[in-house]
Parts: structure tokens; C-alpha cells; sequence
């Protein structure tokens, strides 16, 4: 029979490393999983780091024989034979080895067999452009396996690595805490990204002049990358909290940095929505200065329209077929030069005093 453990909420959460003659299957599933022998890696117990950089058989005998001991591992995603041992020996059915390799599936995080599986989205701004790197994590009572693809898997194995006492501190609860946190630090970088172009966008606007045909794709590519950013900061607040409420029991620093990401997540969703709403009124702002230029155009050229007609109405008018004074006299040309001239005086004296021109 298994054994069991109370969690920090009171339910009982079975040991993924049940018994004498499951120990080593179960073990060596878990490091297998990588797809063969797993070159980024580290086993510790306590606050001692007791073996890193292990290949699989090496890190299961670790584990095997310190029954204690945490490790994580860095596998990339891809579906091996391995990963579908591993599988089976933890109860997950083929869905739930689907969901964890599927590319752009939604951040979520489920409980199977006393496993927790989860997916993050890490999301990158390059070129305006959003890129994601999916992220699943494995988590058992001694070993989570990151299923994560290069270089961001590499990012992932360097962090952990120089964690030094906040990993060795904890268990393998403790390393998937920090690659969520990562993760969700990836996240800041890219909104505070954001952030900046959209402050860029609104100096360009405090000049009164509206966007240029390039700041408006800049500003529509940047609106659409904090669309797709909401789309992912908001499940992960889901992951995160649901990651809480199942979490073994821990102590006071852990729970101190679950509350703190937490805090994160939030301040993130928050700042995506306002990000959001800044740029639909950079776009409001720079339509409304359009119109204003646009009035602002055809006052003008109504003005200076109405300027030329008054002479051309003066010019038609006398060259009727009717006897006018003047009249074919020098005399005459001057007269109406002289008032078609006046004319265009006034109205250009008006049409200024006005700003119409």
C-alpha cells in the first residue's frame, strides 16, 4: 500500500515513490522522461547539493538511494517512448501527455494521480511581435522534469543552477516555484516592453501633431501584441493560484514567495489591461488630431476659395453683354481691378481675424 502524505490544506496527496520495489521504476521513469540521458540537472538534499549535470541512470541511482533527495531535470519537447513510460508509471493516460506537448495550448495546471501537470506560456517581444515558448512541468513528491524547448530551456537550467540556497532550500515544490517565477518574470520584461513603446507613442502626440503613417502600424502591431498578452496573463493567474491551493505543505519563505508571485501576476494582469486601454486612447487621440488637421485643411481652403471667387464673380459679371460704366476704357480696367482687388483684401483681412486662414 502507498503511503500518504497530509498537504498544507489538509488533503492527502500520495507518494509518486510508493514503495521498496516501485522506488527505482518510478525514479528512472522520471529522468528517462528527457528522452534519453539528461545533460542539465541537479539533485540536492537540504541545502547540499549532492549531484548536477547527472545523466538519467546516474541521477535515478541518486534518487534511489537518498530517499530524500530532490531533483529537477530539463527535457525538451518532444514525445518519446521514455516520456510514455514515465507516463504510464504515474496513471497519465495519453490526453494528459497530449496536453503537455500540444504547441500554443492554454496555461493550465491538473492534478493526475498525484502528479501535477502544468502549462505556461513564457511570451517574448521581438520586432513587435509576440513569441511564446511553451513551458509543462511534471511534478512529482522528488522530481520535476521541465519540458521545455532551447534556448528558453537553457535560460530555465542556468537560473535554477545559480539559485543556490533558494533551491537547495526546498524540494523539487521549491525548483517548479521558481521556473513559474521565471516564467512570470519573462512576462514583466515583455509588458514593461510594452509599456515603453506605448510612451514613446504618447510623446509623439504631445507635440498636438497625430501619428505618422508609421507610428499607426507601430501602435496597431503593439495593440495586437497586448491583445495576445491578455490572452496569457490571465490563465496564468489561474496556474498560479491553483498551483497555491495544491501545494505540499511548505514553510514560511515558501509561502512568502507564492504570495509575492501572486502579487506579481496580478500587478502584471493589471498593467496589461491599463496598457490596453492606453493604447485605444493613443489611437482616439491621434484620429481625433486627424480630424482636427483635416477641419483645419478645408477651413483654409474654403477660405482662400472664396478669396478667388470674389474676383472671378467680378470679372464674369462685367464681361456680360451689357453696357457697364467704364466700359471699354482704360479707366474702366482699373476701376475694377481696384475692386476686385479690395474685395480679396476684406475677405483676406476677415478669413485671418477668424483663422480661417
Amino acid at each position: 500500500m502507498g503511503t500518504a502524505r497530509r498537504g498544507r490544506y489538509g488533503r492527502a496527496r500520495r507518494h509518486c515513490l510508493r514503495g521498496p520495489a516501485q522506488h527505482r521504476n518510478v525514479t528512472e521513469g522520471l529522468i528517462l522522461a528527457a528522452g534519453g540521458p539528461i545533460a542539465l540537472s541537479e539533485a540536492w538534499i537540504g541545502s547540499r547539493v549532492i549531484a548536477h549535470d547527472l545523466q538519467g541512470d546516474d541521477l535515478a541511482d541518486v534518487l534511489q538511494q537518498n530517499g530524500d533527495a530532490s531533483a529537477w531535470a530539463i527535457a525538451p519537447r518532444e514525445e518519446t517512448a521514455e516520456l510514455r513510460r514515465l507516463a504510464k508509471i504515474l496513471g497519465l493516460d495519453d490526453y494528459a501527455v497530449d496536453e503537455l506537448l500540444a504547441p500554443g495550448h492554454r496555461c493550465r495546471v491538473s492534478d493526475v494521480a498525484g502528479t501535477r501537470l502544468v502549462r505556461l506560456l513564457a511570451v517574448e517581444l521581438k520586432n513587435r511581435e509576440l513569441f511564446a515558448d511553451d513551458v509543462s512541468m511534471i511534478i512529482a513528491d522528488q522530481v520535476v522534469i521541465i519540458l521545455a524547448d532551447d534556448p528558453y530551456g537553457q535560460r530555465i537550467a542556468r537560473m535554477l543552477t545559480a539559485a543556490g540556497p533558494r533551491l537547495t532550500g526546498g524540494g523539487a515544490d521549491r525548483a517548479a516555484q521558481l521556473v513559474v517565477d521565471f516564467v512570470i518574470d519573462t512576462t514583466v520584461t515583455t509588458t514593461e516592453q510594452l509599456e515603453a513603446a506605448s510612451d514613446d507613442l504618447a510623446d509623439q502626440l504631445f507635440g498636438g501633431q497625430p501619428l505618422t503613417r508609421e507610428g499607426k502600424l507601430d501602435a496597431f502591431r503593439l495593440r495586437r501584441a497586448v491583445t495576445q498578452l491578455r490572452r496569457v496573463t490571465a490563465p496564468t493567474q489561474d496556474v498560479v493560484q491553483e498551483l497555491v491551493d495544491t501545494a505540499p505543505g511548505s514553510d514560511e519563505v515558501t509561502d512568502r514567495h507564492w504570495n509575492k508571485i501572486i502579487d506579481r501576476t496580478q500587478r502584471v494582469a493589471l498593467s496589461v489591461t491599463a496598457l490596453a486601454d492606453g493604447l485605444t486612447t493613443i489611437f482616439d487621440t491621434s484620429l481625433s488630431l486627424d480630424n482636427a488637421r483635416l477641419d483645419d485643411v478645408m477651413k483654409k481652403l474654403t477660405g482662400w476659395a472664396a478669396i478667388i471667387a470674389a474676383p472671378t464673380l467680378i470679372t464674369g459679371f462685367v464681361g456680360m453683354n451689357v453696357d457697364f460704366w467704364f466700359q471699354g476704357s482704360s479707366v474702366g480696367f482699373y476701376v475694377y481691378l481696384a475692386v476686385m482687388l479690395a474685395s480679396a483684401v476684406v475677405l483676406y483681412v476677415l478669413f485671418k481675424r477668424k483663422t480661417w486662414i
